[in-house]
């Protein structure tokens, strides 16, 4: 007894022994993947981005273009592309994870004014002096709190098998197209392109209000979301549409009968960029996700895929493709870019005016 009472000890120790090296292997194994994970520390050997994007076809070419890439070019770093995130949930902590927003120009602006943004400054970009000054998003204190890496235009789509192709922003209003008109709701640009159409100024908006009044009972649809449009041209619903360029001339080159024009009054600057939040651990590494995409060869994708024009004045497209985007000097010049520091102030109290205006 005393002989198999030993043998049993013996193989208990010899058990407990082997245990104990298992887990001090293991235990040095998770010391090791702690200090390797870090969420996503920038002195560890692996990196977490969280970027918010758009969704949909948008987010397919910014993986493609700036996503693998910057990856590829940048062992160890992983890029995690997060649902769309507007100001008023980051401004109520929901930018937590968030380390890079892809706002509209108006969002990071207001973004910035609220000291939600880290400001930019140029030391950290490579491609910041072959930026279009309109590329630069700055707010009320002047600091850059974005930079714009695609560029599209806001004015008039229409059926060229239907109407003449449009010459102002007024032919919205126009007996031909009554009842085939789609505008979007809520939005400034319109209501922008309204008042120059009706000589309106910012002191005195009410001949803007008396225009949707009277455009109102013409209009198949106020929509919100941006893709409307290309089924109520689809279905023959509407032959003319307040839209952007890219979504226009893509649903065009699908073979759709839509084209696009920017009207005598002019059009409005579309500007989407990033910003860097100041919550973020890993600014170094954000604002580097942002310069990537200002490269040449990331923003000639967006416009061979997107229709969106570059920001980065060295970016040269093929001869056709200029005439489909926002494309140099010269078509800039023919866009408002709105000061939106100026116009902030006054969103609340003309959304609510033109929902009084639409609301018959």
């Amino acid at each position: 007894m005393r002989a198999g009472g030993r043998r049993k000890y013996t193989t208990k120790a010899i058990l407990s022994i082997i245990l104990a090296s298992v887990l001090m292997i293991a235990g040095c194994g998770d010391s090791k993947s702690s200090e390797g994970s870090g969420n996503g520390s920038e002195s560890s050997g692996k990196s977490e981005l969280v970027v918010t994007s758009f969704g949909g076809k948008y987010d397919e070419v910014f993986k493609k273009y700036v996503v693998e890439p910057f990856e590829a070019a940048n062992p160890g770093v992983k890029v995690t592309l997060a649902p769309y995130t507007g100001v008023a949930k980051l401004a109520q902590g929901g930018g937590e994870q968030i380390d890079v927003v892809q706002l509209d120009d108006f969002d990071l602006i207001e973004a910035g004014n609220k000291q939600l943004l880290q400001p930019l400054k140029k030391e950290a970009f490579t491609q910041w002096d072959n930026l279009y000054p309109q590329a630069f998003l700055n707010g009320s204190d002047n600091e850059t709190y974005g930079l714009t890496n695609v560029f599209g235009s806001w004015g008039i789509a229409y059926n060229p098998d239907k109407v003449d192709k449009p010459e102002s922003w007024n032919d919205l209003w126009a007996p031909e197209v009554q009842g085939k008109v789609a505008l979007m709701s809520q939005w400034i640009p319109d209501i922008l392109l309204t008042a120059k159409a009706v000589n309106a100024t910012e002191d005195n908006m009410d001949p803007v209000w008396e225009a949707f009044k009277a455009i109102t009972p013409s209009v198949a649809q106020y929509y919100s979301s941006f893709s409307a449009p290309e089924s109520l041209f689809g279905t023959g619903e509407i032959t003319m549409a307040a839209w952007f360029d890219g979504r226009a001339i893509a649903l065009k080159e699908a073979g759709q009968s839509v084209d696009f024009v920017i009207p005598k009054e002019g059009g409005v600057l579309i500007r989407s960029g990033l910003g860097v939040l100041k919550s973020s651990k890993n600014q170094e590494l954000a604002q580097k996700l942002i310069d990537f995409s200002l490269t040449p060869e990331a923003q000639k994708g967006f416009a061979e895929e997107l229709f969106y024009g570059p920001t980065n004045e060295t970016v040269e497209l093929e001869a056709e493709l200029q005439k489909k985007v926002v494309y140099g000097k010269e078509s800039l010049d023919q866009l408002l870019a709105p000061d939106w520091n100026s116009l902030l102030s006054k969103r609340e109290d003309w959304l609510t005016k033109w929902t009084e205006a639409t609301m018959q």
